[in-house]
């Protein structure tokens, strides 16, 4: 029988990882339309603390499998650990995005706002299809990814700033790594591998 305790705090600290993320990259994004060095710092401090709970919540994870390897949370706990390496990268790409902020021109590009928006409403889903158990809000971000896809690309190849560039490349990462959220909340619940194309409307 699966020890509640560790699943709770199993529960507890992925959910508290996942707002880390989603605090840290609000605070990237809003750096795109006013950079500061401050709050860059800012970011590369709480960038530190993700990382410190991708390995807190590894080792449980760990423990969890070794010594409760039957239990019926198996496939939640394989998720878990897939979930919180994404959600660590997550936390690199919003520091990556406050980096390359004070590089931006004055005026960005016309599609970078619609970028940033499809972007959060990927990562908001994605943390509620975890936090939730709500297969509707992953079948969403898997909907996204396209358009978050199609909008990066656009900027890509009409851009000569290279700031925006990455910017631009970070921010679709960020969607990618909703979008493997997501495929991993679709795991845990449903035992289905909806990866490299397997997801379907």
């Amino acid at each position: 029988m699966v020890n509640e305790k560790n699943m709770n705090q199993l529960r507890k600290d992925l959910s508290v990882m996942a707002r880390k993320c989603q605090d840290i990259f609000s605070r990237a994004i809003l750096l795109i339309h006013k950079s500061e060095e401050a709050e860059i710092a800012r970011i590369r401090e709480l960038d530190h603390g993700i990382d410190e709970y991708e390995v807190q919540i590894d080792a449980l994870c760990q423990e969890i499998l070794i010594k409760e390897a039957y239990a019926r949370e198996f496939r939640y706990v394989i998720a878990a650990l897939k979930t919180v390496s994404d959600l660590e990268r997550i936390g690199d790409q919003s520091k990556t995005i406050a980096k390359w902020t004070p590089r931006l021109d004055s005026a960005v590009h016309v599609a970078m706002d619609s970028l940033v928006e499809k972007t959060r409403e990927a990562l908001n889903l994605a943390v509620e299809a975890l936090l939730e158990n709500r297969i509707d809000a992953a079948n969403r971000v898997m909907e996204l990814e396209f358009q978050v896809d199609a909008i990066e690309d656009q900027i890509i190849e009409s851009t000569d700033n290279i700031a925006e560039a990455f910017i631009a490349k970070a921010l679709e990462r960020i969607g990618d790594l909703a979008t493997n959220i997501a495929e991993n909340v679709i795991y845990a619940l449903k035992a289905e591998d909806v990866r490299h194309g397997g997801w379907h409307a």
